[in-house]
């Protein structure tokens, strides 16, 4: 490939190096970025896209749930560029691809979207819900095609509840590493936990759709972003020393998701597949058990080395560093990029235990919960989950939280998928800090819902939309 048509890699590492003899861990953040990574002269990488529809019969009620899917279903199909191939499978206790009638998949171009989209309008809900099934025709078919970037869309409304116990995990072990999966719940009766674990092993995104209006754009934006990855695997090697080892690797940006289970050995080093990239940045939280005691003070010692692959090297290698310390004003102070990823996982955390208590009628708790939910992301700057929450509670100017009176399931199953997006620094505005109006100041009114906040906020501690530059009342 000649050099201009290469993607540009490149692979930071941030850590303090200090350990304190009682330390036992080394953390470190690794920030990996592609750049240039738009379509090669050669053209774009082979591509496989199918949409994973649940047709159980709750789909039928209201009707407008299986309309709304039908439309998504052909917003999507219109998107796909010539050439990508594509099918769409009806899911209910078991799969079935509808369109096309049988393998193989077909290749988008204007009949077969016009005849993809006619497939999709006569999607018909009946049925049940077993969501193994529909995964293991999706590895069945990606395992068929010459794709390098295979990506599904899956849409639910209901419960796993036709699957045998234990299903679901068992396929998602076999679907590791074949193909790439977003997944949607519509609806309120649904389990968010069941499309987590989905996104977080399929290395995807999981999210509920608030409004029926709003999942047809959706499916578009998730296709779009998938035809748009044209590196199709980029590589984490990572090598630990005999006083080291792997304590676990996460993603924590964009959203965070434990990988600990998909590194495996290649001689001696750990690999870990990232999955296709198009232009953008990705941070991984890299934690190693240290034993101290092997290491001698006042020197740096080699911890682990980390190193970036596509077909080959990319990125210069990059050190994990320890130096063993007495000097407590050293050790004991966190790297800024190690304290914010560590402050996401708290803050998520307290998204998901608000909401555990919720469920169990504790509104005391899930008030506490969400109210340090909301201190930490306004801490963080992390103005997406601030809307999440901003649906559940209502923030008094003196930073008390209360629940508010009608809460919908599906916008309590947004905040808890929603616990796992990351804030990046410079990425967004930060949130301002919820404090009571300072003496002297005019409260800044929300025009979008009229609730007061500090005159220096700028952003609505209520809804968590911006405030307009100036606009004090």
């Amino acid at each position: 490939m000649p050099e201009r048509d290469r993607p540009s890699f490149t692979l930071q590492l941030s850590q303090n190096k200090y350990l304190a003899p009682s330390d036992d861990r080394m953390d470190v953040v690794l920030t990996v970025r592609v750049g240039d990574a738009g379509v090669p002269a050669a053209g774009p990488p082979p591509t496989a896209e199918l949409l994973l529809v649940d047709c159980s019969s709750s789909m039928d009620w209201p009707p407008t749930k299986i309309e709304a899917a039908r439309h998504a279903c052909r917003a999507a199909i219109g998107s796909l560029r010539d050439g990508v191939l594509f099918g769409v499978v009806e899911c209910t206790s078991r799969a079935r691809l509808v369109y096309p009638a049988e393998p193989p998949l077909a290749v988008a171009g204007e009949r077969t979207r016009h005849e993809a989209k006619a497939a999709a309008s006569g999607l018909i809900a009946g049925g049940g819900t077993a969501m193994s099934t529909w995964l293991d025709l999706a590895r069945d078919l990606f395992g068929k095609t010459p794709a390098a970037i295979r990506h599904a869309v899956l849409l639910t409304d209901g419960k796993n509840e036709s699957d045998h116990r234990g299903a679901l995990d068992a396929a998602l072990d076999r679907c590791r590493g074949r193909f790439a999966c977003d997944a949607r719940g519509i609806g309120d009766d649904w389990e968010p936990r069941d499309l987590q674990r989905i996104a977080s092993v399929l290395r995807g995104s999981a999210d509920a759709v608030l409004e029926e209006a709003e999942l047809a754009g959706d499916f578009r934006r998730l296709v779009e972003r998938a035809m748009g990855r044209t590196v199709p695997d980029v590589r984490l090697r990572m090598t630990t020393m005999p006083y080291s080892r792997l304590r676990f690797v996460k993603q924590v940006f964009p959203t965070e998701v434990d990988l600990t289970a998909q590194c495996h050995k290649v001689g001696q080093v750990l690999e870990l597949p990232t999955g296709a990239w198009g232009d953008e940045l990705r941070e991984y939280h890299l934690c190693l058990d240290v034993e101290t005691a092997e290491l001698s003070r006042y020197e740096d010692r080699l911890l682990g080395a980390v190193t970036l692959f596509a077909d080959e090297p990319v990125a210069e290698q990059q050190a994990v560093v320890g130096y063993l310390t007495d000097d407590l004003a050293l050790s004991s102070v966190p790297d800024d990029d190690v304290a914010r990823v560590t402050g996401q996982a708290e803050l998520g955390r307290a998204v998901r235990a608000g909401w555990d208590a919720f469920e169990r009628d504790d509104r005391v708790v899930a008030a506490r919960e969400w109210g340090t939910a909301v201190r930490l992301a306004t801490e963080l700057g992390n103005a997406e989950i601030l809307k999440r929450l901003g649906r559940l509670i209502d923030v008094r100017d003196d930073g008390t939280v209360t629940i508010k009176d009608a809460v919908r399931p599906r916008d309590g199953f947004s905040a808890v998928l929603g616990s796992t997006i990351s804030a990046y620094p410079g990425a967004a505005e930060p949130a301002a800090a919820v404090t009571p109006p300072e003496p002297g100041g005019v409260p800044r009114e929300c025009v979008h819902c009229g609730h007061k906040a500090p005159p220096t906020a700028n952003w609505c501690g209520h809804c968590s939309e911006p405030f307009e530059p100036g606009a004090a009342s």
